[in-house]
Formats: structure tokens, sequence, C-alpha cells
């Protein structure tokens, strides 16, 4: 179940992160929703996503970065993507 948490621990180095410069290097990609999976804290500003974006907070601190329009989820586990599929679901609705 913590397969994916896994592989992005070893994924890279850790040490500082600067998410608003990783999010503005996606400027030309074409996506329908971004996921970030963080502990909400940032060296950088964090700008407002312009598709649907979450962050999802697997640390323990509160609420931290990326306001605006990014749907905040506090917590991990395999139903996160569930969770996310229900909210666009019901958002079509609208």
């Amino acid at each position: 179940g913590m397969a994916l948490r896994d592989a992005i621990v070893q994924s890279q180095l850790h040490g500082g992160t600067a998410l608003g410069r990783a999010i503005g290097s996606l400027s030309g990609l074409v996506a329908d929703r971004l996921i970030v999976i963080t502990d909400e804290q940032s060296h950088d500003h964090v700008p407002v996503s312009h598709i649907k974006g979450y962050l999802i907070n697997v640390a323990s601190a509160k609420n931290g970065i990326g306001y605006g329009r990014w749907t905040h989820i506090d917590g991990w586990s395999e139903a996160v993507l569930d969770f996310i599929r229900q909210i666009e679901m019901a958002n079509e609705h609208y």
C-alpha cells in the first residue's frame, strides 16, 4: 500500500523544495490536473494552479503553501485518488 510513497522517497535527493520552480517548469505541459504529494513546505512561492490542482499533505503540519484554486487533502491513504475522482465527478454536475 505504500509502494508509491517509497518510490517517491527514493526518486531524488532530499534537503529542500522549490515547489514553485518545479510547477513553473511544467508551463508547457498539457494536463487535466496536477497532484502534488508534499509536506507543504517550500523555499519559494507556489503559484496558483491554472488547472485542477491538488496538494496532498503527508506531514503533520497544517497547510502551509498553495492557496487559491488548490484543493488541500491532509493525509494519505490508498483512497486519495478515489476521493479526487469523486470531487471531480461532483463538480461535473454543477
